[in-house]
């Protein structure tokens, strides 16, 4: 069974409870990974300069090596904004949805 967590107007990021795993939608394409990967990925995202990019004279695009696979991305400035977007709101999800299931254990298993 597949779960959205979070979406954007073309991406969106579904857990998949079989398979432990997380699935990434982009231009139709789908990407899947282990969470230790999508972390990984995360933190290519976030690490990427956006000043440097725009004060460049090279076309704004940045390449992407997928963790764990033999892809790669090729982002312009907008789409780098857009997983920004993605992946932010997938781990603020994520770690709602974990303080949210602490606090359930704890109140029903202290009455």
């Amino acid at each position: 069974m597949q779960e959205e967590i979070f979406k954007t107007k073309r991406a969106s990021i579904k857990q998949c409870e079989l398979t432990d795993s997380f699935l990434l939608t982009f231009e139709r394409e789908e990407f899947v990974f282990k969470l230790c990967d999508l972390f990984a990925f995360r933190k290519k995202i976030m690490a990427l300069d956006l000043i440097a990019l725009l004060e460049s004279s090279a076309p704004d695009v940045e390449i992407i090596h997928l963790p764990n696979c033999d892809r790669f991305l090729v982002l312009s400035l907008k789409e780098i904004l857009e997983f920004r977007e993605l992946l932010n709101g997938t781990f603020n999800t994520l770690a709602l949805n974990s303080a949210v299931r602490r606090i359930f254990r704890r109140n029903v298993f202290n009455f």
